[in-house]
């Protein structure tokens, strides 16, 4: 190896010795090359390299070679990248990427058809008394988690609480209520029959009782109260009979048997009795069950007796998670009197021993005797005794949650619910609801074992401890508040969902009127006589709206339900489908005649209701049409129009009770001109939206959109809570004070105008007025966001 050396140069022009000269200073014909031995040289020697020069010289080929082998290497990878690596598409700014699809909406119905499957449901939870915190039905949980795990769920959990509940002493002697002779001697001669064959004789675990009453024994004098309303216990007073120190028999139905307890209670009684009577649960008639639907006279309804419904009585307001204190002060959610129901075979007898006035007329039922008021008996040594023997424990209750994550928008979250528990076996009540919840689970499961995903995330859920007051739904509301507020879409409950064979029926939010209508319309009916019509046909025909004539009647929803805590403590749109009996003709059945009997059972749908197992199946696919309408749609279809049935309802409460508010102080004028005003701008705002075009719309447009839409009924809650009901927080709408059952529009202003009436305390009145007048403010900004008119 040899290193080229310009040497022994000859003299030329201005040539310096030494030094390194271009062909311009020397004569290149006549240059002598001399080989040096770069073996014996190093190059560090080399004065080419040497000095400060040769430094630079050095660091710079350096970072020659550096960028080379970077270069190279990118390109290198780059081709491994091209050559083997797919490639990901392009992002589209616009156009959505999923929306509705009425063909998957046709798949999931036609999977909806298995009569087997249904049979299978309802028999496999009627099997046995199915209440709550109990062995049997935490087996049953536990074998419906392990079976919904085979399915291509995204998650199936168990969310357990430690809740009080409230049970009949199975270890001490039985709750009676009997007829003593006080002459000569003390002796028995009537007492109530828990006997019967259907009853504890064939089912020890079926003692009838009613959760959250006291244990307590009182002897005393029997009134009758009717229904038990607040009217009924005035009428008492202006007739002359004693309320106080007695025990008072009263009619199931009409209102919540809480608040006929409750009613009782505040009118200083000693204790209740409830009973069906039979112009309500018999309508009348004397061939009953089991050759009709309607209820015998040995079968007792049993029903809780909680007026104050805050989930688990002992922690108000937070969830019963483990570790959470429970208080322990005397808790006011329940009585403080004994209760105790019976069927009407006993209370034909106790009301035919029954002295005092005869009853007003309209308080007469079918139990063929006089009906009379009391106080006591028309043999004045005969004296009723009431000795009730019930225990309230701390027990774990348990959720089921099964989660299908949505697929752009995974924290939007559309929830169905039915619940496992039932005071007895629950043919209807709960066995329908459960196979309608089991068949939409392994409907949906189908679609994603197909490739399909929801856009939006899909909860069904199984409640526990619903019967005494929605517990375990209020449970988890509790626990999941913060991201139920901001996601939650809608709530489905499935309660109940077959009470009758007469027609289609639902009870809903406003937003939700149009989805409801929608699914109805594709879902053929079954009725012989409705064959080549929808279920929408039938409804309209026999449930129309007065009000709007060209529309099914949809009502309120209930308090004692499981939709209450995210319809009025969240503000999340809610509904109940359900079939139903013709409540024009027995418009004082609360529902079906069985309900909470031993006679709700399986052989009680299959003979009266549900043959064919048909409605449940129309149910089913009415909702798994609502589902994808919710979870799918691209822009969430709530219709803000509906509001105004609401406003108008609430604008003639005001003006009925303008007197009072006068009184406070308060233009009311201007809550009237703020009403009138979002509903002009529901009008606009409808239009807006459905002519959306989505085409031009981006998913963060989209995005942005339904996140206002999810924010409008939000805007109607309070989060204190109406003033002494802080489980309800809906400025709208919330169960009535005087009957569960009910609903009381403007509940903050109802229950502050009768403070500010009574107590002549008007400024939570005026309060209330404020925060409504706040709210349709608000409300009105939302619907005239600009982005709503951006894309129309």
């Amino acid at each position: 190896m040899c290193y080229l050396s310009f040497v022994k140069m000859p003299a030329k022009g201005k040539y310096i010795a030494g030094k390194q000269v271009s062909r311009w200073e020397a004569d290149t014909d006549n240059v002598d090359i001399e080989y040096k031995n770069l073996d014996t040289q190093s190059i560090a020697s080399v004065p080419f390299f040497s000095g400060r020069k040769g430094c630079l010289l050095k660091i710079l080929f350096l970072l020659v070679f550096f960028s080379a082998g970077m270069i190279l290497g990118y390109m290198i990878r780059r081709n491994i990248h091209e050559t083997l690596i797919k490639k990901e598409p392009a992002v589209e700014h616009f156009g959505i990427k999923q929306t509705y699809d009425d063909s998957l909406r046709q798949k999931i119905q036609a999977d909806l058809n298995d009569t087997a499957n249904y049979n299978d449901h309802l028999k496999e939870i009627s099997k046995q008394v199915m209440l709550s915190g109990i062995g049997t039905t935490n087996k049953f949980i536990e074998y419906l988690i392990s079976f919904w795990s085979t399915f291509p769920l995204d998650s199936v959990k168990m969310k357990q609480y430690s809740v009080l509940l409230s049970y009949r002493n199975y270890t001490s002697k039985s709750s009676s209520i009997s007829v003593l002779s006080m002459m000569p001697n003390t002796s028995v001669v009537f007492q109530a029959h828990y006997n019967h064959d259907n009853m504890s004789g064939i089912h020890p675990d079926y003692i009838p009782f009613n959760a959250y009453s006291p244990s307590g024994f009182v002897r005393s004098k029997l009134i009758y109260a009717n229904y038990g309303c607040k009217k009924d216990f005035s009428r008492l007073k202006k007739l002359n009979v004693t309320i106080k120190k007695n025990v008072v028999l009263v009619k199931y139905g009409k209102i919540h048997p809480a608040n006929k307890v409750l009613h009782a209670q505040t009118e200083g009684a000693a204790g209740v009795i409830l009973y069906p009577d039979p112009a309500d649960y018999a309508n009348g008639q004397s061939i009953v069950y089991p050759k009709t639907w309607w209820l015998p006279g040995w079968a007792v309804p049993l029903s809780h007796v909680r007026y104050n419904l805050v989930g688990d009585p002992q922690t108000p307001g937070y969830p019963a998670i483990n570790g959470a204190p429970h208080t322990l002060a005397e808790n006011s959610d329940y009585p403080k009197i004994p209760v105790q129901p019976i069927g009407y075979d006993d209370a034909r007898y106790l009301m035919s021993q029954l002295g005092g006035q005869t009853a007003p007329d309209e308080w007469r039922g079918c139990l063929n005797v006089s009906y009379k008021t009391g106080p006591g008996f028309s043999d004045d040594s005969l004296q009723l005794e009431l000795d009730v023997n019930n225990v309230i424990e701390r027990r774990n209750i348990s959720n089921v949650i099964a989660v299908i994550d949505g697929k752009y928008e995974k924290d939007k979250f559309v929830i169905i619910g039915a619940h496992t528990d039932s005071w007895t076996k629950g043919g209807v009540d709960h066995a329908t609801g459960y196979s309608v919840i089991w068949e939409l689970a392994r409907g949906f499961s189908a679609l994603v074992r197909d490739g399909w995903r929801p856009r939006r995330t899909i909860m069904l859920a199984l409640w526990d401890a619903s019967k005494y007051g929605h517990i375990g739904s209020f449970e988890w509301v509790q626990e999941y508040e913060k991201m139920l507020g901001r996601g939650a879409v809608a709530y489905i409950n499935l309660d109940s969902v077959i009470r009758g064979n007469y027609s289609f029926h639902a009870e809903a939010n406003p937003l939700l009127y149009s989805i409801i209508k929608n699914s109805t319309q594709k879902v053929p009916c079954t009725d012989p006589d409705y064959y080549d019509k929808s279920v929408y046909d039938m409804w309209l025909e026999r449930f129309m709206d007065p009000g709007k004539p060209s529309q099914p009647k949809i009502n309120p929803l209930n308090g004692d339900s499981d939709h209450t805590p995210f319809e009025y403590y969240l503000g999340v749109p809610s509904v109940s489908p359900m079939y139903t009996f013709n409540s024009k003709i027995y418009p004082h059945l609360p529902t079906y005649p069985a309900f909470s009997t031993l006679e709700d059972d399986k052989e009680y749908v299959e003979t009266f209701l549900d043959k064919d197992t048909k409605l449940e199946q129309t149910v089913t696919k009415i909702v798994a049409d609502m589902v994808l309408l919710l979870a799918d749609s691209a822009v969430l279809p709530f219709d803000v129009q509906n509001y105004a049935q609401v406003f108008d309802r609430g604008k003639k409460y005001l003006r009925e009770n303008e007197a009072v508010i006068s009184s406070a102080n308060v233009d009311i004028n201007v809550l009237y001109s703020k009403i009138d005003l979002f509903i002009e701008a529901t009008k606009s705002f409808a239009f807006n939206v459905t002519s959306i075009n989505l085409d031009s719309l981006k998913e963060s447009d989209l995005y942005l959109i339904n996140d206002k839409l999810l924010e409008l009924p939000r805007i109607f809650i309070n989060y204190q809570g109406i003033p002494g009901y802080p489980q309800y927080r809906h400025l709208l709408l919330a169960p009535h004070a005087e009957n569960l059952w009910d609903d009381q529009i403007f509940p903050g202003i109802a229950v502050t105008i009768e403070q500010c009436q009574t107590k002549k305390d008007c400024d939570p009145l005026r309060q209330q007025i404020a925060l409504l007048i706040v709210s349709v403010h608000q409300a009105v900004e939302i619907i005239q966001d600009e982005i709503f008119i951006r894309y129309s």
